[in-house]
């Protein structure tokens, strides 16, 4: 189960597993703190109904107040840890959901 399904959680499971999942990325000794702050802003701003967020690395800059290359290393790095999901769009937002690693095993 994770958010690359069809059936999507229900808000209330969705809601648990965005915990755990903030909970597992605090705890990742791999993930920089910069990974870790995007990542908490991204899922913070995900609902239960679409499990996803919108958002360009432009804004996303502006409101952590950092640059633009470092929202897209911290984004790599969510990645590549195999916990973000990232969508990406021509000329449109990006669009993010998270997975548990554990469910992709």
């Amino acid at each position: 189960m994770n958010a690359e399904k069809d059936d999507p959680l229900s808000a209330a499971d969705f809601y648990d597993m965005r915990r755990r999942w903030l909970d597992y990325i605090c705890e990742v000794d791999r993930l920089s703190d910069r990974a870790f702050r995007v990542g908490y802003w991204l899922a913070k701003r995900m609902n239960g109904e679409d499990q996803k967020c919108w958002y360009t690395h432009k804004q996303i800059a502006k409101i952590l107040s950092m640059s633009q290359d470092t929202v897209a290393r911290a984004i790599a790095e969510l990645e590549h840890e195999g916990v973000l999901i990232v969508v990406r769009n021509h000329r449109k937002p990006n669009i993010y959901s998270i997975r548990l690693p554990f469910f992709m095993r």
